[in-house]
């Protein structure tokens, strides 16, 4: 009998233990994203890249896409009611959709367009094409 409450206690323990770990561990998704990397570049970095192929300043190409700071150049937000925002601000573009988590995928639709991202703590990851985008929550 003695073994037995000692099994029954253990057990309890490590299922206590299992779901306090899986709650300190899970990350939710809900929030704002602002664009972290472009294929391992700053948001800074590629649009100096760019800038310099036009003839221009970093500055005056922000200014001219409207653009306050770097990381508004594309942000998304997921909302707690299953929607997303999609912001581009290079231009001027905002798309709504919604989203949903499957495990560590999330997956936006917008325009019946299914997009999935790995989410990796506040992370999320792409990839478009050749390009590899990672965002990071705000």
């Amino acid at each position: 009998m003695k073994k037995s409450f000692i099994r029954a206690i253990a057990l309890a323990l490590v299922v206590l233990t299992a779901i306090v770990c899986l709650a300190a561990c899970s990350t939710k998704p809900e929030g704002k994203y602002v664009l972290k990397t472009i294929d391992g570049q700053t948001p800074e970095e590629a649009v100096k890249k760019v800038a310099e192929a036009l003839g221009i300043s970093a500055e005056d190409f922000l200014k001219q896409a409207g653009i306050d700071k770097f990381e508004e150049i594309y942000t998304i937000e997921l909302l707690a009611d299953g929607k997303a925002k999609i912001v581009a601000g290079m231009f001027d573009s905002t798309i709504e959709g919604t989203w949903k988590q499957d495990g560590d995928k999330i997956i936006i639709t917008a325009d019946d367009q299914p997009a999935t991202f790995t989410l990796k703590g506040k992370e999320l990851e792409t990839v478009d094409g050749e390009q590899k985008y990672v965002f990071v929550k705000k």
